[in-house]
């Protein structure tokens, strides 16, 4: 089976969740709600369980910490530098470029994660929650720079109190300190995990606005340019 085959599943996933979503009665209020229920509820879950039952290598798991941190760094960073490159300065809104830089760098977690499943199984799926859950925290102070020094202490209790990361460290914590799911609690943990990724992936098409890419062509483009390296 090639990759293409592979992915079919996920992207007909998104598809289905765009058409749902524009020519049905469950239209974005509906979505917007689901989105919700697999951020808050599912996808830490999915996280947890995806660490939990995976044996780490403490040192290996350092140097992908640090791999990840660093192409997030270079992506965050080729993000800002969009209104210098030669050319763009005269052309490019700069109240536009800080409201859309962070597309250049940040990432959809529900296809990365149906992705690693498809394609490296249970390992891979523990080992891109891991880079999730460390870069989650990078990514947000990424995207709100401009505005991160006038409202520090807030920005901090709301990195303590994002899901994503809550769940990715609850789970290493268990995984280190030899813990494990019990075996009566499993069942509902899979199933939990597989809901967020097919309810993930529809939410990401139902949130698509294709209109959208009428406006700001040229930064968008660059945007999507500084994005493959890095996404």
């Amino acid at each position: 089976m090639n990759f293409a085959q592979l992915l079919f599943p996920d992207f007909s996933l998104i598809l289905i969740g765009y058409l749902v979503c524009r020519f049905t009665p469950l239209n974005r209020p509906v979505w917007t709600q689901v989105e919700q229920l697999v951020y808050f509820l599912f996808f830490p879950v999915l996280l947890f369980q995806s660490i939990i039952k995976s044996p780490l290598d403490i040192s290996a798991a350092g140097n992908l910490v640090a791999a990840g941190w660093a192409l997030g760094l270079g992506g965050i960073a080729l993000a800002y530098s969009v209104p210098y490159w030669p050319g763009l300065k005269d052309h490019i809104s700069l109240r536009q470029h800080a409201a859309s830089a962070q597309v250049a760098f940040r990432f959809n977690s529900f296809i990365g994660l149906a992705i690693a499943d498809k394609i490296a199984g249970a390992q891979g799926l523990a080992v891109l929650a891991l880079l999730i859950g460390v870069s989650v925290p990078l990514m947000n102070i990424g995207a709100v720079w401009p505005m991160a020094r006038h409202a520090q202490g807030s920005f901090l209790r709301e990195l303590a109190r994002n899901p994503l990361i809550i769940g990715t460290a609850s789970g290493l914590a268990a995984n280190l300190l030899g813990l494990s799911i019990p075996g009566w609690l499993d069942p509902t943990m899979n199933r939990i995990g597989s809901a967020s990724l097919a309810l993930g992936l529809m939410a990401a098409g139902a949130g698509m606005q294709l209109s959208a890419l009428n406006h700001a062509k040229l930064l968008g483009s660059a945007m999507l340019l500084c994005k493959p390296p890095f996404c």
